[in-house]
């Protein structure tokens, strides 16, 4: 009856529970009323209705806690009124009731936290929740005191300590009305123990849940604290309740049977929970975590937990683990990770049991793949494990790896295909190479196998597999630690070869062991590549065996058999390059491939995936390998295996174009094409015709902005300077690809930190084609600029990619010094060049995860291949420049590198250009040896040298190059048989010709008129018409449509109607509007004889072509309207196939074939007018003139036309030859057509007179001197920076301009603003020092202000003299328009220093056959001297003078033939047995007017040299005879010299005259009387400069009519024969003017500056009579003198001077380096003790620093040496060209001021790279002198400097007020005087009076020289 009682209780409670919508305190008071009902019967029969009490008031209270919080505070409150009403029974019913109420009471707190207050943000509920748990301190006292009470009575979780006290206890259990001495023995009463401990178990699980959540939700909340709190004490009360329920939960597991566990199912679920939240609590308490863990292994072992248990105790555990990680408590932080541990592996094996006995369990998560993932959570959560033990440092990381290797393995055992735990294995291996970091013993570290694994429980095959996974691991951490892990692999695989794959069971298997042990080699460097091989080799053996017997092998076993032959074949390229193995084995690779790629045999899996990913790294290997190499035969393969990887892997072929591009492998090494004809043909098999549009090319790149800017700055060459407006130049470019936009691009990929490599290799091509457009365009300085910066982007890469050695080789020079250089030659050559080891090997990884197949991958092969395109690309432009220095070291080092590859269009493009170099250098033995060696190895190469055009274009270089080095050889005196090699280069050049015109060339021409009539035939090419190739959707256009709008005319035109209305006339021949020269005007490729030389260097970079059709430009002289002139132009294009109209038809077809084969007929064309120029040189020899005219109007229709020139046809000559000299913007062939040019010029000017006779071949032969200057004046523009042509171009001009002048059989029309004598000079001084003027006016174009030296070891041995580059103007030695050149030349003299400016060459061979042509000389002259005087004051004057005279030696019958000549000739020969004289010049034509300079220059080398003889007084003697001789010999040669050479007008070379007031009334009142009496014009600059040197000397000669009224003259073999003279009323007045002016004493003047040219430069000019004591100073060019003025004037603004018009320096402010080398201890006393006196600084008898030195160069106004040689020992030419300013210098050293010549190259020495640092001035000697005399004239040089500043002191004051009137408002003008503003002495003015102090006055005293500008001394306010 009771139990129904209960039950119907239960059942009503259940009813008004269920009720909705009702009222809750209705419903609530109800409860609460039938709880009192039942609790009054309850008290009568205590013990049995006191548990079903209790079970309705569990039931009851779980209710509330669903129902809410109102229901909860309510039976809280209720509960507690009961309780007091059971205060005597047997069973705690109070207690538990009060324990109940508590658990409401968190119930409701927890509810409320969770559900009340929806309006409060996140943060404010988490707050809440915080609050409940840590201020709520009475309620969980009360748990605490309950529970204490409820312990004891059930005898559950006693505790030897409580948190709180037991008179706190007592005091709570008073409070509660309890009687705790009767409560201590309740639970011993119990009839029924377990059903109490399932009443108390059901009373703490009540109590945990809501505590166990809130702890749980709260973790990282408590465990974020960083102390425990004062609160921590109550927070124990909560982990001692948790505590409780586990222990009554584990009492009642132990006595419930197995079908009895259902009732506890709940529980099971809940404990985990708890014990977790009681394992929180316990690290934030510090207390009871021993028990803590002790609960956790007991659950993780029972035998009751549940799969969802394990999981969520793994998973928290594993996150509590993280926590105390991160927070650094690694003890805390490894219990909860090994807890986790062994939770996540239980779980493994409990799934396993269940997975083995399926029909007892229907679980969902029993499937294979969430128990693989359970597995590899399993091991990714014991990796992290490892990870913290081995940095806490404990010793259990092989314990726990061991455990979890045999977990894995017992699974494994189960399911075959479980993935190995590759996590784990990782983080064994990498902590295992941390430990073993530095140990070198190799045996040291343990494998899994040896030491991990010896358990039985593993079987073979998985010990095995997991050694093949360490193997892997150890790899990808091989970059890392490279020489662990490759001991390591090594290791492994030798214990996979023994124990696992000794028997040939496991074939394959075993062959990708060997595959592995091959990569474990590689990685070890190229010393075990043959080991390397050798497993490869074996590894190919086994698997070829295996497929003779298998007939189907697979995909996977083709892919590693095809995988070992490519890695062979790359293996072998380091080993062995020239091995034909390297070949065999690629061509069996594709093969393989190709065979498991078929377009239908296979299905797309994850095997076919990771092959296929896998394969493609390899493919770019061997493609980069094969376009190094120039073998291009399997290109289509490996295109065709590409396209068809991307289309299984379901990837557009848009990216795999985009892909190819942007690592550039669509072409192969230096091809002129950027596109490869069979990716093309590929292509379009499967996209169809649409690919071959340029269109669909710019779409594939549009995804990727670099690629896309690549691709049309390589097109927008060939159309931008197409007629605006054009429909398809609009579609395929929005805008011109500027030098901004790549600059801006590069800039983006280079600016993360570091740089990817592929950001690396795209920036470095931007750049590479960048340069290759300023090249085409002539635009040399600028491209060298983006050349350097294209190569130190690529070195970077390549020092990535590759290591190498370094050695220094020494070479011996030719014995005959035919080079002038030094007797031994140093060079840098690389050795042991080797992909870096991990590089090497990463391409291995055949068999493991896929490569990205969309992903960029750039092989080392690429790397090296753009690396050398570079070095080619900066060697061939420093050539080209006149930098042979750069340029050989360049050359050198790339063919070495070449050479260590045999890459063989590497080796014959450096080689050729070598040879070139050395042809210039007249270095004849050693060109010859190098185009041949290039010639023998492209022979060689042949067969593997695929690319037929290349190899053409290769073959007729070499021929071309042959002939021109024969051909030279003629000229020469030294070579012998010259006529046979005179032979031997016309054979040449015709074979190279034929070869032009081989049937491989691609025709490009459109619309081809077939005619009769046709003016132009001979075509060079095949017949072929480019509009067939054009597809449906870009048809071809009518020809006569392009750029034209008038009505069509019919084709026939006759060649009268073309001559009368088509050919323009010269006064017509150029545009009028300033050439546009601007960077967006792109090249096809290297200009001139680089597009051969280098094959194109990669061929990327498009001519820059201009659109002659349509030009918008009017021509000069004209008023005609655009469109009209557009119509005339167009007009001449539609019947002449004009070349340049050529782009506007390639654009209309918009295909990429067409612009493809342009390019090639560009690098053609190039070719053909160097081969036909060769030709022309060759009959100029025969004087077959009307042949050389021919070859002119065939070199002329190649540029112009695409047709050649026939004989046939005259009327086509003269179009040709008016269409030469028009001014095309964006011309392509620029640099051709100036060279053109200067030769037809040339000829004509030879020819001159062969007109008079009659005798007319051809149009040429009667050339207006007129057209013949406009020529001339267009090549001067289009070569500007092409030095060689634009000297000789320059100094052509010159002399025409002064034969016009003197001459009226050379008249040219008037020019109102210029004379012709300013012609004449300017043209002069522009043909002087064009090699140098780059370095001093730098193209402020790079990134930053300065150029980077290339220092030889840091850039693995290249040089580079590239000076600083400070912020400065622009190189400009030309206007960019012809147009613009008059102006130009004004600029130029009004920017002209005032102090005389004296230019000087002597013109030689060449030049003296045509100028005795030309003037009609009856004998021949040795040579002519060009000398032009000019300033900014004056009209220049301009001298050709003849030099038949040829200076010799003193003649024996001046030496006596005595016993004393005798003993001075043996002692000579004594003297001469050391070392020889190497002659700094070479052979210049010096060496035929003046041979005895050369020869007195030995002698003095050879009596200075040093030698063994006796020191006696009678050998002294003899020596200083011998000295003294010699002296006397070279004072003579130098009056010798004035007197032949100049005679009367040695007077221009004097300075202007000073303070001359009165010169000026005798010069103003001398011209007011030759024009009024003699009715004479006068040149009043040139008749100042006579009177001036009237006091000096006057002859009649120099009264010559002409010269005084024009200011030119052409002298006479005898300065006094036949000379025109002037009226004898003139010569009186002259002569009285004359008179007049001698009244005065002396004449003060100003200094000059010489500007020699280099063939010139060596003799002592200072030195001869008339400029003995004249002030002198000597610069390489015009341009270095206005620059360094410039610079000097910049940097005295800088550092707070006034600035001046010219540099000051302060002699105080010095540094001095005194006998560095310690052996010239006399020049050590004689100025030691003498510079300390001064205060000087410096260092004497020590070798100092470069650093030290660099820094005394800065910070000091002079520099001091006295020691051996120039100092260059201590200082290197690079660290001084770096400076950005530079002190005066006194360089007192042998030879020191010595330029050493190099042919047609850059002389070098140390004093210009003074001057290009900026040092106003360098004093150094021009050869050999001895100590004694040198430091006499040091010494006397620095006291005059010493006294000029001790003067200035004296008159401070004066000086101070000079300078107040001198800078006052006068900025301007005093910086345009130059260096006559100040007529106090100059540093140059101490120089010859010094040269008096020496003994012997010329032999020591003539050697120092004053290389810079005017430079005076002042004195510093600091000093």
């Amino acid at each position: 009856m009771k139990n129904q009682v209960y039950k119907f209780a239960r059942r009503i409670c259940s009813s008004l529970f269920s009720l909705e919508g009702s009222r809750s305190s209705v419903r609530i008071d109800l409860v609460t009323f039938l709880l009192d009902s039942i609790s009054r019967d309850c008290k009568v029969e205590m013990d049995d209705s006191a548990i079903a009490f209790v079970e309705l008031a569990d039931y009851c209270a779980n209710k509330c806690r669903a129902a809410g919080s109102s229901f909860c505070s309510t039976l809280a409150r209720h509960l507690i009124k009961l309780a007091g009403d059971f205060h005597q029974a047997t069973i705690p019913v109070d207690l538990i009731l009060r324990l109940y109420a508590t658990g409401l009471d968190f119930s409701e707190c927890n509810i409320k936290s969770e559900h009340e207050d929806f309006d409060t943000s996140r943060g404010a509920e988490d707050d809440y929740a915080v609050k409940v748990l840590f201020l709520e301190r009475d309620k969980i006292q009360n748990l605490s005191a309950l529970l204490g009470s409820l312990g004891n009575c059930f005898n559950i979780g006693k505790r030897e300590r409580y948190i709180i006290s037991d008179m706190e206890c007592k005091n709570l259990v008073n409070q509660m009305s309890l009687q705790p001495e009767s409560k201590g023995q309740c639970s011993m009463t119990c009839k029924d123990r377990k059903a109490c401990l399932v009443m108390y178990y059901n009373i703490l699980k009540f109590l945990c849940q809501p505590l166990a959540a809130l702890v749980n939700s709260e973790r990282k909340k408590i465990l974020a604290e960083t102390e425990a709190s004062s609160d921590s004490c109550k927070l124990y009360m909560i982990q001692d309740a948790f505590y409780q329920f586990c222990d009554c939960f584990f009492s009642l597991e132990s006595c419930t049977s197995e079908t009895e566990s259902e009732e506890f199912d709940g529980g099971k679920v809940l404990v985990p929970s708890v014990i977790v939240a009681g394992f929180t609590l316990s690290l934030y308490t510090k207390i009871e975590m021993e028990k803590s863990v002790n609960l956790l292994e007991k659950i993780i072992g029972s035998r009751w937990i549940q799969s969802q248990g394990l999981k969520y105790l793994s998973a928290s555990l594993y996150n509590i683990g993280v926590l105390m990680y991160r927070r650094k408590q690694m003890k805390e932080a490894l219990n909860a990770l090994e807890l986790s541990h062994r939770a996540s592996w239980a779980l493994v094996q409990h799934f396993c049991e269940m997975f083995t006995d399926k029909k007892k369990h229907n679980d969902n998560d029993l499937s294979e793949d969430a128990i693989r993932d359970l597995i590899t959570d399993a091991c990714t959560t014991s990796a992290f494990i490892l990870e913290v033990l081995h940095a806490s440092g404990d010793l259990k990381v092989k314990r726990i790896m061991a455990e979890s290797l045999q977990n894995w393995a017992a699974a494994e055992n189960l399911f075959k295909l479980l993935p190995v735990p590759m996590p784990l294995i990782k983080q064994w291996v990498k902590i295992e190479c941390k430990l073993h970091k530095h140990v070198d013993a190799e045996d040291i570290a343990p494998t899994l196998c040896c030491d991990l694994l010896s358990s039985a429980k593993v079987s073979k095959r998985i010990i095995g597999k997991l050694l093949e996974q360490e193997l892997l691991a150890y790899q990808e951490l091989n970059r890392g630690y490279p020489d662990f892990c490759q001991r390591m692999q090594i290791k492994i695989i030798d214990l996979l070869l023994q124990d696992e794959f000794a028997t040939e069971d496991c074939p394959m298997q075993k062959a990708r062991i060997l595959i592995r042990k091959g990569r474990s080699l590689r990685a070890n460097g190229i010393e075990a590549l043959r080991d390397c091989i050798q497993c490869l080799t074996e590894a190919i053996s086994i698997m070829k065996n295996l497929f003779g017997k298998t007939r189907t092998p697979g995909t996977a076993a083709c892919h590693q058999l095809a995988t070992a032959y490519c890695l062979r074949a790359l293996c072998t390229q380091e080993a062995d390059p020239n091995s034909e193995q390297v070949y065999q084995d690629i061509c069996a690779a594709l093969d393989l491939w190709l065979s498991i790629f078929a377009s239908d045999c296979c299905s797309i899996d994850d095997e076919f995936k990771m092959v296929s990913g896998n394969s493609l790294p390899l493919l770019y290997n061997i493609l980069d390998l094969l376009s190094m190499k120039g073998c291009t035969k399997l290109h289509s393969n490996i295109y065709q295996l590409i396209i068809r990887l991307y289309k299984q892997n379901s990837l557009e072929l848009e990216k795999c174009l985009a892909n190819l591009w942007e690592c550039r492998r669509l072409s192969h090494a230096l091809c002129v094409s950027p596109v490869n004809e069979a990716f093309i043909i590929n292509l379009s098999e499967h996209c169809g015709e649409r690919s071959k549009s340029i269109d669909f090319w710019i779409n594939c790149l549009s995804g990727s902005q670099p690629g896309l800017l690549g691709f049309q700055q390589i097109l927008t060459g060939s159309f931008n300077s197409l007629t605006c407006g054009s429909e398809n130049h609009e579609r395929y470019f929005q805008s011109a690809v500027t030098v901004d936009h790549v600059k801006q691009m590069v800039s983006e990929l280079i600016s993360s930190d570091p740089v990817r490599s592929h950001s690396l290799f795209l920036a470095g091509h931007l750049y590479y084609d960048l340069c290759e457009r300023h090249i085409s365009n002539g635009r040399l300085f600028e491209g060298l600029s983006y050349a350097k910066e294209a190569f130190q982007l690529r070195n970077q890469l390549f020092k990535r990619n590759f290591t190498l050695s370094i050695e220094e080789q020494v070479e011996k020079c030719d014995e005959t010094g035919e080079t002038g250089e030094d007797a031994h030659k140093v060079t840098n050559v690389a050795k042991n060049l080797q992909v870096h080891k991990i590089l090497g090997s990463e391409h291995w990884s055949f068999d493991s995860s896929s490569w990205d197949v969309c992903g960029y991958y750039l092989s080392p092969w690429k790397v090296l291949q753009s690396y050398l395109e570079s070095i080619l690309q900066v060697g061939y432009i420093h050539e080209m420049i006149g930098n042979g220095t750069e340029a050989e070291s360049f050359l050198l080092w790339g063919k070495n590198i070449s050479h260590l590859q045999r890459l063989a269009p590497f080796e014959v493009a450096f080689s050729s250009i070598l040879g070139k170099l050395y042809r210039k250098k007249q270095l004849w033995n050693a060109a010859e040896m190098e185009l041949q060696s290039a010639k023998g190895i492209l022979v060689e190469s042949s067969s593997c040298y695929s690319c037929i055009e290349c190899r053409l274009m290769l073959e007729v270089n070499l021929e071309q190059q042959l002939g021109d080095l024969f051909r030279n050889g003629f000229d020469s005196t030294i070579i012998k048989n010259s006529k046979e090699k005179l032979s031997q280069a016309e054979f040449l050049y015709k074979s190279a010709l034929e070869k032009l015109n081989h049937s491989e060339w691609k025709n490009i021409s459109l619309g081809e008129e077939k005619d009769e009539n046709k003016i132009i035939t001979g075509t060079i090419i095949s017949t072929k018409d480019i509009a067939g190739n054009a597809d449906a959707h870009h048809p071809a256009k009518p020809l006569e449509a392009v750029g034209a709008r008038k009505s069509r005319k019919t084709k026939n035109v006759s060649k009268s109607v073309l001559k009368e209305q088509h050919v323009i006339p010269e006064q017509s021949s150029r545009i009028t509007r300033s050439r546009s020269r601007s960077t967006q005007n792109q090249s096809i490729s290297i200009t001139g004889e680089a597009q051969i030389e280098l094959l194109n260097t990669n061929g990327n970079a498009v001519s820059d072509l201009s659109g002659t059709c349509g030009q918008k430009e009017s021509l000069p002289g004209t008023k005609s309207s655009m469109g009209e002139v557009r119509t005339e132009i167009t007009c001449l294009c539609k019947k002449t196939k004009c070349w340049h109209c050529l782009p506007t038809e390639i654009m209309t077809s918009g295909l990429v074939n067409n612009f493809i084969n342009m390019r090639w007929e560009y690098a053609r064309r190039r070719l053909m007018v160097r081969v036909l120029t060769g030709i022309g040189k060759c009959l100029e020899y025969h004087g077959q003139t009307q042949e050389i005219h021919n070859v002119f109007l065939q070199s002329i229709s190649i540029v112009v036309s695409r047709n050649i020139y026939s004989q046939t046809c005259t009327s086509a000559g003269t179009f040709f030859l008016d269409w030469i000299g028009w001014e095309i913007p964006g011309d392509a062939f620029a640099v051709e057509r100036a060279a053109i040019l200067y030769n037809i010029c040339w000829i004509v000017m030879k020819n001159f007179h062969s007109k008079d006779t009659g005798i007319v071949c051809c149009n040429l032969s009667n050339v207006p001197l007129s057209k013949v200057v406009h020529w001339l004046k267009l090549a001067f523009v289009l070569c500007r920076e092409v030095p060689l042509l634009f000297q000789k171009v320059s100094r052509l001009l010159s002399a025409v301009y002064l034969l016009s002048a003197t001459n009226e059989h050379f008249s040219l029309p008037s020019c109102k603003a210029l004379s012709e004598s300013h012609w004449a000079s300017y043209f002069h001084q522009a043909s002087l020092g064009t090699h140098l003027n780059y370095q001093f006016f730098p193209p402020a174009c790079g990134r930053s202000n300065t150029c980077c030296i290339v220092d030889s070891r840091e850039l693995h041995a290249l040089g580079s003299s590239c000076p600083h580059t400070a912020t400065s103007t622009p190189l400009r030695l030309a206007p960019e328009s012809l147009n613009d050149l008059e102006q130009f030349v004004m600029s130029f003299y009004a920017g002209l220093p005032c102090t005389a400016i004296i230019c000087i060459s002597l013109l030689g061979r060449a030049y003296t056959s045509l100028l005795q042509e030309l003037l009609l000389y009856p004998s021949r002259v040795h040579a002519w001297m060009l000398l032009s005087r000019l300033n900014s004051k004056n009209q220049p004057v301009v001298l050709l003078l003849p030099l038949d005279t040829v200076l010799e030696g003193v003649s024996d019958d001046d030496v006596p033939h005595d016993d004393n000549a005798r003993a001075c000739w043996e002692l000579r020969q004594r003297m001469n047995s050391g070392r020889k004289w190497r002659c700094p010049w070479g052979s210049t034509v010096v060496d035929d007017v003046a041979p005895a300079f050369r020869v007195i220059l030995e002698e003095n080398f050879i009596s200075s040299s040093k030698f063994t003889m006796e020191d006696t007084k009678a050998t002294r003697s003899l020596w200083w005879a011998i000295r003294k001789k010699i002296d006397y010999q070279l004072g003579k040669l130098l009056r010798d010299l004035e007197d032949s050479w100049l005679g009367c007008w040695r007077i221009v070379l004097l300075g202007d005259c000073l303070d001359c007031k009165h010169l000026n009334t005798v010069l103003k009142k001398l011209v007011q009387n030759l024009k009024s009496k003699c009715k004479m014009e006068v040149n009043e600059s040139f008749l100042k400069l006579v009177l001036g040197g009237a006091m000096i000397d006057m002859e009649e000669a120099c009264l010559q009519p002409q010269c005084l009224k024009k200011g030119c003259y052409i002298g006479l073999l005898n300065h006094h024969d036949g000379i025109d003279k002037v009226s004898a009323l003139a010569s009186q007045l002259i002569h009285e003017a004359v008179n007049e002016i001698h009244l005065e004493d002396t004449i003060s003047r100003e200094p000059i500056i010489l500007v020699l040219d280099c063939d010139i430069q060596m003799l002592p000019w200072e030195s001869i009579p008339i400029l003995r004591q004249q002030e002198v100073y000597r610069m390489p060019s015009v341009g270095s003198i206005c620059r360094t003025l410039e610079r000097r004037w910049h940097f005295q603004e800088q550092v707070g001077r006034n600035p001046v018009a010219f540099p000051l320096i302060d002699p105080l402010d010095a540094f001095y380096l005194l006998n560095p080398s310690g052996d010239l201890s006399s020049t050590q006393d004689e100025f030691e003790n003498w510079f300390r006196d001064q205060n000087f600084e410096g260092k004497a008898g020590t070798v100092p620093t470069a650093e030290e030195l660099t820094t005394a160069l800065k910070s000091h106004d002079l520099f001091l040496y006295f020691g051996h040689g120039s100092g260059e020992q201590y200082v290197s030419r690079h660290e001084i060209q770096s400076l950005e300013n530079c002190a005066a210098t006194l360089l007192m050293g042998c030879s020191s001021g010595s330029l050493r010549l190099h042919g047609n190259y850059i002389p070098k020495g140390i004093s210009l790279s003074y001057l290009q640092a900026g040092s106003p001035v360098t004093i150094a000697n021009l050869w050999e002198v001895t100590d004694k005399d040198i430091d006499r004239f040091g010494k006397a040089v620095v006291e005059a400097w010493l006294r000029e500043r001790m003067e200035l002191a004296d008159c401070s004051q004066m000086v101070k007020e000079f300078e107040a009137m001198r800078i006052k408002g006068r900025r301007g003008n005093s910086r345009k005087k130059g260096a006559s503003s100040d007529q106090r002495p100059k540093i140059g003015s101490s120089v010859w009076r010094a040269r008096d102090s020496c003994t012997l006055r010329f032999l020591n005293g003539a050697s120092p020289v004053c290389y810079g500008v005017p430079t005076g001394i002042w004195i510093k306010k600091d000093l």
